[in-house]
């Protein structure tokens, strides 16, 4: 029990820290309308300042599945017979379902197909 709440606690502290290593941002990269006056450069009003855009984070997404005992047993058939046929220890639900939404999203006929289907379950 303490196990678990040691590891709360040091995960908790590893939060903490890295919360503390945020910088502060650079004067160079506070919009003007923010920055104190003494830092503001004279420019005309009618030229706008470009504003430095700092990407988003790519991060993977999770998503999660429910499926019945049946498809569910169905699913970990089918992975070992592909295992066994491209010659590797396993293929893993999440290798399928990438390969599945990536099809998905490049296959209009699959996409309109899968919208039918989902149509027609509701």
């Amino acid at each position: 029990m303490s196990n678990a709440k040691d590891r709360i606690r040091a995960s908790a502290e590893r939060a903490q820290s890295a919360a503390k290593r945020v910088p502060e941002p650079t004067p160079d990269v506070i919009p003007e309308r923010e920055q104190p006056v003494a830092m503001q450069s004279p420019q005309p009003a009618t030229k706008k300042r470009e504003q430095n855009v700092v990407p988003p984070l790519q991060r993977s997404v999770r998503k999660n599945v429910d499926l019945s005992p049946d498809q569910n047993d169905r699913l970990g058939d089918w992975q070992r017979a592909a295992a066994r046929d491209l010659g590797v220890a396993r293929v893993t639900a999440q290798e399928i379902l990438v390969v599945l939404v990536e099809r998905l999203l490049a296959d209009e006929t699959l996409s309109n197909r899968v919208k039918r289907d989902v149509l027609a379950r509701r």
